[in-house]
């Protein structure tokens, strides 16, 4: 064989492996990233949530977080605070205005999913409809997925405030809350950060 064609078939060889090994492991962070954001498939469905409460869906437009679990939004024209049901992510402003740890990670993302949304709609449990602060209390799907179940799946939230009979779907929340403590995500990556009681950042010094 000539010097030339063992060239070749090197040179070939190369490229072949190259190929190969960019198609098993040559995706990008952010292509990785990008294909773990679309992967946004829920469990609990706005048509399950209809049915379990007797009530219609609404249409959410977007203003601004406060922090991970409570938003302001426009409904029928008229701005309203909306705090999401069953869960708790950390305070924006805990002590002096210090945010707790996770609370900036989970209010951006909470920002994020609402502001890219195609579509906001939120539905009301079975129960009162607004707290003691006249925030709305409610279920809330950005492009049909909802927002407590995405925030519990990043283990930016936990499961917290249950008040009956506002709690028809406590049970998968602790469902879904409990994958992401098993895989110690975000708040759950230190133990006893988050207790009954609420969060305690005094753990993490």
């Amino acid at each position: 064989m000539k010097m030339q064609d063992i060239k070749t078939l090197i040179t070939s060889g190369t490229i072949i492996l190259a190929v190969a090994l960019y198609m098993i492991f040559g995706r990008s962070p952010a292509e990785e990233k990008d294909a773990t954001s679309t992967d946004q498939n829920g469990i609990i469905s706005i048509e399950q949530v209809e049915e379990k409460t007797g009530n219609k869906r609404f249409t959410v437009d977007f203003i601004k977080a406060y922090d991970g679990d409570t938003i302001q939004a426009t409904i029928n024209g008229q701005k309203e605070k909306i705090r999401l049901l069953m869960v708790d992510t950390p305070e924006m402003n805990y002590n002096k205005g210090e945010a707790q740890p996770f609370a900036e990670e989970a209010k951006d993302y909470t920002i994020k999913l609402l502001e890219n949304a195609k579509k906001i709609e939120a539905v009301y449990d079975v129960g009162p409809e607004t707290d003691n602060y006249d925030r709305l209390l409610a279920y809330v799907f950005v492009d049909d997925v909802l927002l407590q179940e995405s925030l519990l799946k990043e283990g930016l939230a936990a499961v917290r405030f249950i008040h009956k009979p506002n709690n028809t779907f406590e049970d998968e929340f602790r469902d879904i809350q409990q994958e992401a403590e098993l895989e110690k995500l975000n708040i759950w990556s230190h133990d006893n950060y988050f207790q009954k009681d609420g969060f305690h950042p005094e753990v993490l010094k």
